[in-house]
């Protein structure tokens, strides 16, 4: 496999996002020794995303590293990846969010550390929320709007955020190679599906490599006015929860203490509980006290009744994903055979 890196922006409509996106991988500083590209994948665009990005990139005159703009008319970012994957020459695949400012020396860093170490299956970055002004949310809301900060969790939990995240080419042909298909789709138009990254690093630690996160490649997340309202931030909420819940089979095998039936019962039980205490309190909060519902309370909400919807809707398919990973797992190299260690 080719040593470098494959910078991967995946982008429906962006064309208001990627001149910014552009630019910060335009002044990249890598040493010439590194070798590294970058590709737009336009997933189903309705706008002129293809025509900016190639004229923004032309406003650097640069002849390194190669741009290219391919389109994937399939919609879903699990396939605009997928055909990222396909047009990628290098082995480190950096996908860039196009509302990801990278540091000028992400690039250079993510050589470094993936080449230093072959048991990293996914390495994760630090983002800084960067909102765009005048603010119209409190601190703390913003933060639920995008991923954000440093991945504290990675070692134990074994999943970093997709933006800025980096992947090895020969992991996801491995997978290909053996039909493996995500249960997560990753955003569709106005459906905040997400959970795609997630699914991608639980799949490679069970495989048997490292996620790990690196404070030091940082990037700025763009967060738009048009996220900036209650309307989009309960949206997230439900969303989020709905599409982490697909991935029960994932942390079944992880955890390894449950049966799938087990797990899925044992959650369905939890969340149904959880989400009617909620009903109760904020009832009697509105009815009795007469005291206003507060955001939080209301994200509270959403959040299990993302939960609960994916539950009663998905068993069927959590236990179809979790047989089907079972299977992929007796047939795919492990760390150990693909990189000789």
């Amino acid at each position: 496999m080719n040593s470098g890196v494959s910078v991967i922006v995946c982008c429906y409509n962006s064309s208001k996002r990627l001149p910014e996106t552009i630019k910060h991988l335009a002044l990249q500083k890598v040493p010439a020794s590194v070798k590294w590209e970058v590709i737009i994948v336009d997933n189903a665009s309705t706008d002129d995303t293809a025509a900016i990005a190639k004229t923004e990139w032309e406003k650097y005159g640069l002849t390194n590293p190669p741009f290219t703009v391919v389109n994937q008319p399939v919609a879903g970012l699990s396939h605009a990846r997928d055909m990222g994957l396909s047009h990628a020459k290098y082995e480190y695949l950096l996908f860039c969010d196009d509302d990801n400012w990278l540091f000028d020396n992400y690039v250079e860093r993510v050589f470094q550390i993936m080449s230093k170490d072959s048991q990293i299956g996914v390495l994760g970055g630090c983002g800084l929320i960067e909102a765009e002004q005048p603010v119209a949310l409190s601190e703390k809301l913003l933060k639920s709007t995008t991923v954000w900060g440093p991945q504290t969790w990675a070692a134990d939990s074994h999943w970093v955020y997709g933006a800025g995240s980096v992947y090895r080419k020969s992991i996801l042909l491995e997978l290909k190679k053996a039909n493996w298909h995500q249960v997560t789709t990753g955003r569709i138009g106005k459906k905040l599906l997400s959970g795609e990254d997630v699914e991608m690093c639980l799949m490679n630690y069970l495989m048997g490599y490292k996620i790990v996160a690196d404070d030091s490649l940082k990037f700025k997340h763009f967060v738009p006015l048009d996220r900036q309202n209650i309307a989009y931030v309960l949206k997230a909420a439900f969303w989020l929860n709905y599409s982490s819940v697909l991935l029960n089979g994932y942390f079944t095998l992880v955890n390894n203490k449950r049966t799938i039936e087990q797990s899925i019962k044992h959650d369905l039980i939890l969340v149904a509980k959880s989400l009617a205490r909620v009903i109760v309190s904020l009832s009697y909060q509105k009815a009795v006290k007469f005291r206003p519902i507060s955001v939080e309370q209301k994200i509270s909400y959403y959040q299990k009744c993302g939960q609960l919807k994916s539950l009663l809707t998905n068993r069927a398919l959590i236990k179809d994903q979790y047989q089907h990973v079972k299977q992929i797992l007796n047939t795919v190299k492990t760390s150990r055979a693909l990189t000789g260690h």
